[in-house]
């Protein structure tokens, strides 16, 4: 009789990866250029959301004016001129780039954290752009907002993983988050992230999240915005707590500060996801375009009591844009309701508290 053949248990894990990694690929071969897929949960994860930033805004601001839940240290407030070129190219002319149009434009240039500006911390620039064409799908007429952060690649991939990090951080625990063998690419994101820059005005920025572009389903983009000038000569001013709106100051008096507003387009569905604000789309696959300029002018500031109580009234959201550079992905779709739902919460309890 002959015996059962043995096989090795290495063989065995081997067969088992194989068939893991068959399976992993093959998940999302069938999605198409600029396809959304919504997760079943969506909805109660942005309820759940809403609710937890809530109770994390008022466990950091007991009493006093309830600060903005992210993006909170404003380090400036400025003027710009949003200009899209005259030579534009017909086929990246959508929406509000159209070739030779400007716009009036207001830049809001923060921390994530209010530490002190000598550490390391992720920094973020919002822009509301004003006079735009068109109907917006959301908020006021005539304005285009763009978000955007100093790291290309969100450290939550989704609003699931979102709100583990913001419950993590409602109970005190978001060490529990990071150790999570899940969120190791979250952990990855923000130890390579966070920075310690000499000047807001001197760093690329971008959104992380992707955008239509257009009018076809198909089209999608993430936005970076750049300095004009890589590697001008750095600003010197003594390094303290604040140094960043110092440093900011000192350039804007010494000639005003440009940057340029580019696009990446999605070439592949799989490699370049929409649903994941994790994943940086590859350079080399899809180098970024430039479509517009921006400039603030020289001597402007943002030191002035009504500029900086004007700033901190004023909200973005995504959403506030046309169909034709609407908001795409899981992160995109849960910050529509959550920061009409939040900023009016900071509103109110602001008036509450008699803190504006």
């Amino acid at each position: 009789m002959r015996a059962n053949p043995v096989i090795p248990l290495g063989h065995l894990l081997l067969a088992a990866l194989c068939l893991l990694l068959l399976a992993c690929g093959s998940g999302d071969s069938d999605l198409q250029l600029g396809e959304e897929r919504q997760s079943p949960n969506e909805a109660a994860n942005t309820a759940a959301m809403i609710d937890a930033i809530r109770a994390v805004s008022l466990q950091r601001y007991p009493e006093g004016t309830v600060q903005r839940f992210n993006q909170s240290k404003t380090l400036g407030c400025f003027d710009a001129v949003f200009t899209v070129p005259d030579d534009l190219d017909p086929a990246l002319q959508q929406g509000i780039f159209v070739a030779g149009a400007s716009y009036p434009a207001q830049l809001r240039f923060a921390s994530a954290t209010e530490e002190d500006d000598r550490d390391k911390d992720f920094r973020g620039l919002s822009i509301k752009i004003h006079n735009t064409p068109g109907t917006a799908l959301w908020g006021e007429p005539g304005q285009q907002d763009f978000l955007l952060n100093s790291y290309p690649a969100l450290f939550a991939a989704d609003p699931g993983d979102f709100l583990d990090f913001i419950n993590a951080t409602r109970d005190g625990k978001l060490w529990r988050y990071f150790i999570n063998p899940s969120h190791f690419y979250s952990l990855a994101i923000v130890l390579k992230g966070r920075e310690k820059i000499d000047n807001p005005l001197a760093i690329p920025y971008w959104s992380t999240t992707p955008y239509r572009y257009g009018g076809d389903s198909s089209s999608a983009v993430k936005y970076s915005v750049r300095p004009c000038e890589a590697g001008a000569a750095p600003i010197e001013v003594e390094k303290h707590k604040d140094f960043l709106r110092d440093a900011m100051r000192e350039q804007l008096e010494k000639g005003g500060a440009c940057f340029q507003f580019m696009v990446q387009f999605q070439v592949d569905p799989d490699t370049m996801p929409i649903e994941d604000a994790s994943v940086i789309w590859d350079e080399a696959q899809s180098p970024f375009v430039r479509i517009a300029e921006i400039r603030i002018g020289s001597g402007a500031t943002s030191a002035d009591t009504d500029t900086v109580e004007n700033c901190e009234a004023m909200t973005f959201n995504p959403w506030q844009s046309l169909a034709a550079h609407q908001p795409l992905g899981g992160i995109n779709r849960t910050r529509k309701p959550i920061y009409a739902e939040i900023g009016e919460f900071r509103d109110r309890q602001n008036r509450l508290r008699g803190a504006h």
